[in-house]
């Protein structure tokens, strides 16, 4: 029988061992699986640290093989966004992790698989014991290196790393500690601002720069 994985993920930290949990899965039923990042702010309000927790989701997602869903809460609860992409993507199997919790905090926290529980029917919900390790994002990319991206055809920017280009656009790379291939994001210092260019396989993610 086809059954559809959810894997909801928040922490870095854990996020690759839930990942991996649900690729099991999704290959025992032969089902479709997703990893999804509930955000509490829209995507262009997201701070530098979120954004690099954003891309590593979709490496994680990309490397398994599941599909990536990032929602922004509009404000709802987090057991309601889950609910919702459940009814969406007809999942019928949750995988998320939780910490140990003492008795106090069982008694005090409010419980998001609780939650859930009262939302959905018919849903198999597999709790996976993680850490409470604080994530730190910089253990997740090297160090920034001065690179350049330079437009190659149409529409793509390349990214060019140890050369100099006339015509190219100047900024930090920031690579993806767990790929092998040029993933990461792109840093453009603009004045007192930034603006952060996904980076996959060595191609800017984005037409934003198409027109210049």
């Amino acid at each position: 029988m086809k059954e559809n994985i959810l894997i909801c993920v928040s922490n870095p930290n854990h996020a690759e061992i839930l990942a991996q949990r649900g690729k099991k899965l999704k290959e025992a039923f032969q089902g479709d699986g997703y990893i999804l990042s509930v955000e509490s702010r829209k995507h262009d309000e997201l701070d530098f640290n979120e954004l690099q927790t954003k891309y590593l989701f979709e490496s994680l997602a990309e490397k398994y093989g599941l599909k990536m869903l990032s929602k922004y809460a509009e404000g709802k609860k987090i057991a309601r966004v889950i609910a919702d992409m459940v009814q969406e993507h007809k999942i019928t199997q949750i995988i998320l992790g939780q910490a140990v919790q003492t008795k106090l905090e069982r008694m005090v926290k409010h419980s998001l698989i609780n939650d859930l529980f009262q939302l959905l029917e018919g849903v198999d919900i597999h709790v996976v014991e993680v850490s409470r390790k604080v994530h730190d994002p910089s253990d997740d990319w090297d160090k920034g290196l001065p690179a350049q991206i330079v437009k190659k055809g149409s529409d793509n920017y390349h990214l060019i790393i140890g050369e100099d280009h006339e015509n190219g656009i100047k900024g930090i790379f920031f690579k993806e500690l767990s790929s092998d291939f040029s993933n990461g994001f792109f840093v453009i210092q603009k004045d007192n601002n930034h603006e952060v260019l996904r980076i996959h396989h060595g191609v800017v993610d984005s037409n934003v720069l198409k027109d210049k």
